[in-house]
């Protein structure tokens, strides 16, 4: 045997989808500077964002009560639906806009109001003037610019990159979602620990505003044709009609749908909740649970961003929302915070890898010139109904307790998923 041929034979050749240790080849994207302007415009954004909700339920749910403020079940649920419902009515507007006009107008447009807005709060706090009604104001008013804002980040992606480095790309999108999932909430809770909620607010618009700043070198291609001309009725159909005629990408929709009732709103509204009154932890304990689940979600994105070729994407997008359904009720029935801290962990392992092959599965299979509408329909699917989700939350909470409501949310949610998973092959081995 020859020396070439017993160097082959030790050194075995390493299977096309076999994960690796993350290289440099993993963070590709950079090569891209408009992408790297996106990428930390998106950072500052997703930072705020994950402080926000959190300062925002805090809010109403502190055992003192600020100036006129409700609190409780119902109020947490009812401030979860006004940061939220903007997805339903300014997401869909937002993805037909993306499609006519420059994208990068969009996104800057839409960090200018959500600084106005943010500082507006922490002033209207530290003055002692908040109501519950300007609090649910402003918690619509900074889910609008979130409606805008994140489905145009996502539509500029593609254009700023190629298509052999796009699932990279949105790994190092989600990476920043998880940066910020890991600091964003808890130094919510530290900041809200050293000056109060108001100054929390006001330090987060300091943040956007140094954030918008990377806009403002940012080219973005100019992805329209002659073509779009024609109504923006006219156009918004034909984003919908694609998502319908595509039975992979419709199978996802639906499943989003079903996760923003049974996933999203219950997560987002009950969680801090059941850390105040079921585990009795302050507001930075119980903002660190969202820490250990942005570590769990960094690590698997890395994993994925150093796949080099992973097949039946779907499959994998199935199986981990199905894991959600068993996540969610151990959230709700835990009674220990440590144990929490590790379903939680778990639970963002499983969601980086949600993430960011539900994303690559939809922007992969997407021509450039819809790309903004059917975007804009994922998010609604996947944040739209979060809000009546919540609100749903709120009310069953209050009438069952949050643990119950949690257990049954994951009942439904597994029960659904798994239906979906023995029944939907198209999405099942979805590539």
């Amino acid at each position: 045997m020859s020396e070439e041929s017993g160097s082959a034979a030790a050194a075995p050749t390493r299977p096309a989808n076999r994960p690796s240790l993350p290289t440099i080849e993993t963070f590709s994207a950079f090569q891209s500077r408009p992408f790297t302007y996106l990428w930390i415009n998106t950072l500052s954004f997703a930072l705020v964002q994950a402080m926000q909700r959190f300062a925002f339920v805090w809010l109403v749910i502190e055992a003192v009560e600020v100036g006129g403020l409700g609190r409780g079940s119902e109020w947490s649920g009812a401030v979860f639906f006004a940061l939220g419902i903007p997805v339903l009515f300014v997401t869909i507007p937002a993805g037909v806009l993306a499609d006519r006009i420059n994208r990068r107008s969009l996104v800057l447009a839409s960090q200018i109001v959500a600084v106005g807005v943010t500082v507006a709060a922490g002033v209207i706090i530290v003055a002692g003037a908040m109501t519950t009604v300007i609090a649910l104001v402003l918690a619509a008013g900074v889910g609008a610019t979130i409606a805008v804002g994140l489905p145009v980040r996502n539509a500029i992606v593609p254009t700023v990159v190629d298509r052999d480095t796009l699932l990279k790309a949105i790994v190092m999108m989600s990476m920043a979602m998880n940066i910020s999932q890991i600091a964003g909430a808890s130094l919510g809770g530290l900041a809200i620990a050293f000056w109060g909620i108001g100054g929390a607010f006001i330090a987060q618009g300091v943040v956007l505003f140094v954030g918008t700043l990377a806009l403002i070198p940012l080219r973005v291609p100019d992805v329209r044709t002659a073509e779009q001309h024609r109504q923006p009725l006219h156009e918004l159909q034909e984003g919908f009609r694609y998502v319908w005629d595509h039975q992979g990408i419709r199978t996802l929709i639906v499943l989003l749908a079903i996760s923003g009732i049974f996933l999203i709103g219950p997560f987002g509204t009950l969680l801090p909740q059941i850390a105040k009154e079921e585990l009795g932890r302050n507001a930075l304990e119980a903002s660190l649970l969202f820490t250990y689940m942005g570590v769990g979600t960094v690590i698997s994105s890395l994993t994925i961003a150093s796949v080099p070729q992973l097949r039946n994407k779907g499959g994998w997008v199935i199986g981990t929302l199905m894991s959600a359904g068993i996540v969610v009720p151990l959230l709700g029935v835990s009674p220990w915070y440590p144990v929490t801290a590790v379903v939680m962990f778990c639970g963002g392992v499983a969601a980086g890898i949600f993430m960011n092959l539900n994303q690559t599965l939809i922007q992969a299979n997407t021509p450039p010139e819809i790309m903004g509408r059917v975007v804009s329909i994922h998010t609604l699917a996947f944040q739209g109904l979060g809000p009546f989700g919540g609100m749903l939350a709120g009310l069953m909470a209050a009438w069952m307790g949050a643990p119950m409501w949690m257990v049954i949310s994951g009942a439904v949610l597994l029960t659904l998923t798994t239906a979906a998973f023995m029944t939907q092959p198209a999405l099942r081995n979805m590539s």
